[in-house]
């Protein structure tokens, strides 16, 4: 299958039996957050997941509750998985430096900040749009990320049936021709 669309595009590499993600265990404090997701499989099938994403201790408080279509604390969901807010980091008291040791170079603490916050979902192609959001729940329960915006449902048959050579959202195809989406997502199915 060609590979087309970059990172967004790229497959997870997230054991299909995971169902909890921590990119770093043991190397600081954590909190259980609950996610909940769809997956497309390459005949098209879909499946719903949930699985708990052990975000660093105090993340839960330096994210505000939000509505469905709301990102709050997601930044982005792509067909690997979803990277949280990076910023929120800082807000928390995070210390990637005292992870990495003194001295570490900058490219080793900036990649403990992006395994603390980035998560591989096991599977299959992970989908968000609006009949099919991305949720993130804080571990008592309250909404405080989603995502209508990712990859839609559209474009992952598409990505599947054209072996890789269209990589696109098709967001603004569902938003400006609604009813052409639809026929699509028809045809593709």
């Amino acid at each position: 299958m060609a590979r087309r669309g970059g990172n967004a595009f790229r497959p997870s590499r997230a054991p299909a039996t995971a169902r909890v993600l921590n990119n770093l265990p043991g190397r600081y404090p954590v909190e259980n957050w609950h996610a909940c997701y769809w997956t497309v499989s390459e005949d098209g099938s879909l499946k719903e997941y949930a699985v708990v994403l052990q975000l660093p201790e105090g993340y839960a408080a330096a994210c505000e509750p939000v509505r469905v279509g709301e990102s709050g604390c997601v930044l982005r969901v792509r067909r690997w998985g979803v990277a949280c807010r990076i910023s929120l980091l800082e807000a928390i008291g995070f210390d990637p430096v005292a992870i990495a040791g003194a001295g570490a170079p900058d490219e080793e603490i900036a990649g403990i900040c992006f395994a603390a916050t980035q998560f591989d979902l096991p599977g299959g192609f992970v989908i968000a749009d609006p009949d099919y959001p991305f949720l993130l729940f804080d571990p008592s329960g309250t909404l405080k990320g989603s995502s209508v915006h990712g990859i839609s449902l559209l474009g992952a048959l598409a990505y599947f049936v054209s072996e890789g050579r269209v990589a696109a959202d098709f967001q603004r195809l569902r938003r400006d021709a609604p009813s052409l989406y639809r026929q699509a997502l028809n045809d593709l199915l």
